[in-house]
């Protein structure tokens, strides 16, 4: 009887460690592409430092990442206007097929951007109806700056010991560089061009 006790006890702190654990003792296949679309005024302001909204564990992610690029990072809890370039993102899929040694995944991440900080792009996708067409179409505002959206595509292969938490994480890390490395790409090419005029 003690030994079914502690063989019980034992499975349930496994499974609790495989699903709640933060490890990946794994080797990965991961690939991921960037969708990007924009529309660039003459002369457009390029803030320094980015303010990343909305404050979630993704948002946090790629703010993670902006930092470790040396930016200044400033996480927003509402889309405001800022002082930093404005960039809201999210995460619009998740697909985990997941088992202990052998997990296949997808993430779709999805970020809008504005070199002056504006967050009128942002809001007018929030707000319509076709979030398609909002996503993908620009309205001039009073200010010269750069508008994009960034759509992150990541699927991964991973054979090894790994837990789900852990899994998800790393996609999400995967989608959240992605995302990182293109903002910080629209301000390097944005100042580059600025700086040639």
């Amino acid at each position: 009887m003690r030994r079914a006790y502690i063989a019980i006890v034992v499975l349930v702190v496994l499974v609790l460690a495989l699903y709640f654990g933060n490890f990946a003792l794994a080797k990965s296949e991961t690939h991921s592409t960037a969708q990007v679309g924009g529309s660039k005024d003459a002369n457009a302001t390029f803030n320094e430092g980015f303010c990343v909204y909305p404050d979630s564990p993704f948002g946090n992610l790629v703010a993670d990442e902006l930092r470790a690029g040396g930016h200044k990072v400033l996480i927003l809890s509402a889309p405001v206007e800022c002082d930093g370039q404005f960039l809201a993102v999210w995460v619009e899929g998740l697909d985990i097929s997941y088992s202990p040694v052998l997990s296949k995944g997808r993430v779709r991440a999805v970020a809008v951007y504005s070199s002056a900080g504006d967050p009128t792009h942002y809001i007018n996708y929030r707000n319509a109806v076709d979030k398609k067409t909002a996503l993908t179409s620009f309205e001039k505002t009073g200010r010269a700056q750069f508008q994009a959206y960034i759509i992150a595509e990541v699927s991964d292969e991973s054979e090894g010991f790994i837990a789900f938490k852990g899994y998800q994480d790393y996609l999400l890390r995967r989608a959240a560089e992605v995302i990182a490395h293109q903002a910080e790409r629209f301000e390097l090419e944005g100042k580059t061009e600025n700086g040639s005029d």
